[in-house]
This record gives structure tokens, C-alpha cells and sequence, in this order.
């Protein structure tokens, strides 16, 4: 593990007492202060989020977007019509300068990627899957360790997405996808490929829980994909903290919380795997709902505390 660090480090890392971190209630509820009492922060690991774009994101977040963002849509003619993008990027990767909130790896660095159909979907945020496939593509030629795919369908996404994310898992990177919010059995589309042999162990998919650890009554549940499922804090979410933060909910905001777990992971574990530092995650979760391996929760509930209890 990546330990000793300096006393100027130490003196930087995040105290539970701030208000930023106190803000951020998902830190204390993933127990992420073993990571930083470690001196683990993220550094030196590479996050792709594929979505809408940062749309006039928090300034301080700038300081860990990667010069090498694109949007792989050609011919955009229309800006961003959410900020569901710069929503998600805030808890993963908010620096720690004693303002707004904190993000769970805050010296990781992002690689944004704009996916999202120009102009929008009757008012909203969508995707077409060649497009996804052409990020996953960006995501994997920029060495990225983890991607992150924040969205949610109703049915598979075909071949040349499917071969996309085959290339992504056969790099070594993790992919982490949101469950969905439509309080399904199982979770929405792409998040169900974790169950697909060809992707398996490298696809974590992220369900929300509340501030008092539950899954939410929205969340979709881990059903077919339960071994590779784990919950993490997606409800009231504090983000995008710019004159004042703002409170989201989705398995979307859950989805950052997992992807920092890995990227301090990785920071302390650079020799594992992708598909290693996965099982550690998930092996590690905290057990909740029926006991073991179960259809609602999956392994458990996110738990930075077992991930380095040695």
C-alpha cells in the first residue's frame, strides 16, 4: 500500500470535522476516512465519465479535468441541455481546498467525455450507442483505468457497443455503471451486461442508498447481476457547488462514489488488476438485506474501511 506520507501531506488530507467534508455525508457513509488516513487521494488515476459534458462546471472541479476531455459527437451545433455531467463529476473528484464539498478521490484526474446526443431527447440528456462505443473507445486509447457510464435504457445496445466494452474490460479497465432508477428487479441497460460472461468481474454496477444506508425505494435492484452489484450513497447528494451546491438523487451519483472506491484502490494498489481490484471492492462490501450474496443489495453496501483493513 502507497503509505508515509510526508507531514505537509498530512496536514492536507481531509478532515471528518470540515464542513466540506461534512457536506459530503457519502464520504462518512462509505467510510472512506481509512483510505485518506492512508494518505490515498486518487493520484495518478485516470476516470473517463462518459456523458453530457462538464457544462460550466465548479471551478475548483478544473483542476482535475484532464486537457485530453473531448466530445466525440462531430458537428455538435448545440450546447449542453443538462448538467447532469459536472452533477456526477463533483462527489468523484472535488479537490480538497477547504470549500463546497469534497469528491471521494480528489486528486484523481477526469478524462470528460461528451457522448450525448446533439441537442437532446425530448428535453433531456440521450445516447446512441455508437456514440458510447466511440467514448468507450477514446476512454481506452487514453489509458484510462476507469470508466464510468452514468445512464440508464430499456434494452441491450448492440453489437458495436458490445464489442466496444469488450475492448474497455480487455484493457484492464473497470467499468462502472448505474443501476437505474425505475425501482426495478433488476437493473436497467447497459448496467445488466455485468451478468454477460464476456464482461464479467470487470463491471460494477452502483445502486443508491439513502443517508441511513438503505437502498432506496427507487433504486433498481441487483437481481440477475447481484455478484457484481453494490450500493452507495445516491440520495440528496451534494454537488456542483459553485454560488451555492445544489442536491441531486440517482444511481448516477452513486456511480462516482464506487469509481473513487476503485481509483484509492488503485492508487494503493497499483500492481492488481482491473478485474482485481474489482473483487477487492466488492469482496469487501458491507453486508446488507438477506445475508451473503443477495437480490436486492448484491454484495452489500460500499465499505472503504474493510477495503484497507490490512
Amino acid at each position: 500500500m502507497a503509505l508515509g506520507a510526508s507531514t505537509a501531506d498530512a496536514a492536507r488530507r481531509p478532515n471528518p470535522a470540515a464542513d466540506e467534508y461534512r457536506k459530503s455525508w457519502g464520504l462518512s457513509a462509505i467510510r472512506a476516512e481509512a483510505a485518506y488516513a492512508a494518505g490515498l487521494s486518487g493520484k495518478g488515476v485516470t476516470v473517463a465519465l462518459v456523458d453530457c459534458g462538464l457544462a460550466t462546471p465548479q471551478r475548483e472541479l478544473l483542476k482535475n479535468v484532464s486537457r485530453k476531455s473531448r466530445d466525440v459527437v462531430e458537428d455538435r451545433a448545440h450546447p449542453a441541455i443538462e448538467r447532469h455531467g459536472s452533477y456526477v463529476a463533483g462527489p468523484l473528484a472535488s479537490p480538497l481546498n477547504g470549500r463546497g464539498m469534497l469528491g471521494v478521490a480528489y486528486n484523481a484526474k477526469i478524462l470528460a467525455i461528451r457522448a450525448d446526443v446533439d441537442g437532446g431527447y425530448e428535453g433531456q440528456c440521450a445516447f446512441r450507442p455508437s456514440d458510447l462505443a466511440r467514448a468507450l473507445d477514446y476512454a481506452v486509447a487514453q489509458q484510462a483505468r476507469i470508466v464510468v457510464l452514468p445512464l440508464q435504457g430499456k434494452k441491450p445496445l448492440g453489437e458495436p457497443f458490445e464489442a466496444a466494452l469488450k475492448r474497455a474490460v480487455d484493457s484492464g479497465a473497470v467499468v462502472v455503471i448505474s443501476a437505474g432508477n425505475r425501482e426495478g428487479s433488476d437493473p436497467a441497460w447497459p448496467a445488466r451486461y455485468a451478468a454477460d460472461p464476456r464482461f464479467a468481474g470487470s463491471i460494477i454496477v452502483a445502486g443508491a442508498t439513502g443517508y441511513y444506508g438503505e437502498i432506496t425505494r427507487w433504486s433498481n435492484r441487483a437481481g440477475a447481476t447481484q455478484p457484481w452489484f453494490i450500493a452507495a450513497p445516491g440520495e440528496w447528494i451534494l454537488t456542483d457547488c459553485r454560488a451555492k451546491c445544489r442536491l441531486r438523487s440517482g444511481t448516477s451519483y452513486a456511480a462516482p462514489y464506487v469509481a473513487g472506491a476503485l481509483a484509492l484502490t488503485m492508487e494503493a494498489h497499483p500492481e492488481l488488476s482491473g478485474r482485481q481490484t474489482a473483487a477487492r471492492v466488492l469482496e469487501a462490501a458491507r453486508d446488507a438485506g438477506a445475508p451473503g450474496v443477495d437480490p436486492v443489495y448484491g454484495r452489500g453496501v460500499l465499505d472503504l474501511s474493510r477495503v484497507f483493513a490490512d
